[in-house]
């Protein structure tokens, strides 16, 4: 009994560390996330609307307390914006980020290079800035258009989807799952226990009588 209990305990407790690891995640401050857009050239306004929607919609999903949208970073950062996009350089998405208070900052900036007037090739680079190590990554792009949808979701899974902290808080529902495995798997540890324990008092495993 003692070698199923022990592994059931195991899981009792493991189960409660993830409780709290949840309600430590939820209670600390959000991850602030700008968005500061894309700068496209050489490609007809419908081309560039269509990309501007594609990188925005990476950011779907996003807990909206923790996403500054392109238009709020707009509102209060557009000086620094238009220097990041004359110079893509840390020190400038780091004036984004001080202005904003967001820990990471996106933008991107392309350009058509395809010889072919029929079809369009974009190249260029997606950043994410982390403001707390003052770095910088870049995700190279050269793809044609008709295949930034996919590349999109590349990117998505890359830059977005490895922040720490960005998704939203677990709800109410996979809150009460989570106790009611707590609940279920210490009822099923006490009354093991019990078990063992009442085992353990029966005279069963005592010395033999003996006859006077």
């Amino acid at each position: 009994m003692n070698k199923l209990i022990k592994p059931i305990a195991v899981i009792l407790v493991n189960t409660i560390l993830l409780a709290q690891a949840k309600v430590v995640s939820t209670s600390q401050s959000p991850v602030k996330v700008a968005y500061a857009g894309i700068q496209v050239t050489n490609v007809d306004p419908w081309a560039e609307t269509e990309l501007q929607n594609k990188f925005s919609a990476i950011f779907n999903g996003l807990n909206p307390e923790q996403f500054i949208k392109y238009k709020v970073v707009l509102q209060v950062a557009k000086t620094q914006v238009d220097s990041l996009f004359l110079d893509m350089a840390d020190a400038q998405f780091q004036r984004v980020a001080d202005q904003t208070g967001a820990q990471y900052v996106f933008a991107g900036k392309f350009k058509n290079v395809s010889p072919d007037e029929s079809r369009i090739m974009i190249q260029g680079d997606f950043y994410r800035y982390n403001a707390q190590l003052k770095s910088s990554y870049r995700y190279e792009v050269l793809k044609y258009y008709e295949r930034m949808g996919s590349e999109a979701t590349v990117i998505r899974n890359q830059l977005v989807d490895t922040i720490p902290s960005t998704a939203n808080p677990p709800s109410l529902k996979q809150v009460a799952m989570v106790f009611g495995v707590i609940l279920v798997a210490g009822l099923l540890f006490m009354s093991l226990t019990g078990t063992a324990v009442w085992s353990e008092g029966d005279g069963g495993n005592g010395p033999p009588p003996t006859e006077n």
